[in-house]
């Protein structure tokens, strides 16, 4: 029995000592493979995409990986793509059930007829969300302009703190006028020390990394864009999004939000946000075609999908 139990103890012993040698033999030779292969993905090649829009890009959200782009730095004018910053400063500062009076400027904005607007009456006061879903489900510009103002005092302020805040995502190319994203002479009375036709600008890699930033913070800004009707003062009416979802229900693409830009200067532009294959996707495209050309930017949006993922 004490050979026994010896012969037991010495190879227990023998085993041991082999397993701590194979793990130590291991570990200098699997570590690179491992940093290899975690470099090989850092490292995958971003695609040149083909659309005929002036800029475009694709951004994986669930790795945080550009998978495709087009003319990606270079700033251009974006319009209404401006109100998801309005839409997340909105969140961060105010309460939903705040109460706000438009200015009789704001006002004035609103009875543009070129403009998209609620439109808001003069001596009204409104609730916070129901102007936030206007700017975002509607696009409404004058709801845009009283959201900013009501945040900052005024648009040169709101301008300012939009800018201090894409400079914390390290979002270079920013420029910013207002909070619609409407030329400077359109603001009325209310307009900045800047040319008459200075818009809204950013690249399209910045607003692929400010979209993320601002999903990633304020999370609920999807549900809030992800409505296909929208109500304002009594009036239902179908929303921008309804006009996404009825395109891209069409295809292979689970379009789950989004922001239009449209202007005579840009021209019309999107930045969309899918699902596909359990992957997640912001998509920019900028300057898609002629002022109003909808189905161009949807065209373009599917095209660089199909190209990236």
């Amino acid at each position: 029995m004490k050979k026994v139990g010896l012969i037991i103890v010495v190879m227990v012993g023998i085993m041991g000592v082999f397993w701590i040698t194979n793990v130590v033999n291991q570990t200098p030779h699997d570590e690179p493979k491992r940093a290899v292969q975690i470099k090989k993905m850092k490292q995958r090649k971003v695609k040149k995409l083909t659309t005929t829009a002036s800029a475009a890009v694709v951004l994986n959200r669930d790795t945080g990986q550009l998978v495709g782009t087009k003319n990606g730095t270079q700033p251009l004018a974006i319009a209404s793509i401006s109100k998801l910053m309005t839409g997340y400063l909105t969140l961060e500062k105010l309460a939903m059930t705040d109460m706000i009076k438009p200015s009789a400027n704001t006002v004035k904005i609103g009875e543009e007829p070129e403009l998209a607007a609620v439109p808001l009456d003069a001596g009204t006061t409104y609730r916070t969300g129901d102007l936030l879903n206007a700017a975002l489900q509607l696009s409404a510009n004058d709801a845009a302009i009283a959201l900013g103002d009501e945040i900052s005092g005024s648009q040169a302020r709101f301008a300012k703190l939009m800018t201090a805040t894409v400079k914390q995502w390290d979002i270079k190319t920013a420029k910013w006028y207002n909070a619609a994203g409407i030329r400077n002479d359109e603001m009325e009375d209310d307009k900045v020390n800047a040319p008459n036709n200075a818009e809204n600008m950013m690249s399209a890699i910045d607003v692929a990394k400010m979209s993320e930033q601002i999903l990633k913070h304020q999370p609920k800004i999807i549900a809030i864009l992800g409505q296909t009707t929208s109500t304002f003062n009594g009036t239902t009416q179908a929303s921008n999004f309804s006009l996404m979802n009825n395109y891209f229900s069409q295809t292979k693409y689970q379009v789950t939000g989004g922001k239009l830009g449209v202007s005579v200067k840009s021209g019309v532009s999107f930045v969309g946000f899918f699902t596909y294959k359990k992957h997640h996707y912001v998509t920019v495209v900028l300057h898609a075609d002629q002022y109003k050309n909808l189905a161009a930017v949807f065209r373009e949006t599917k095209r660089i999908l199909d190209e990236a993922v």
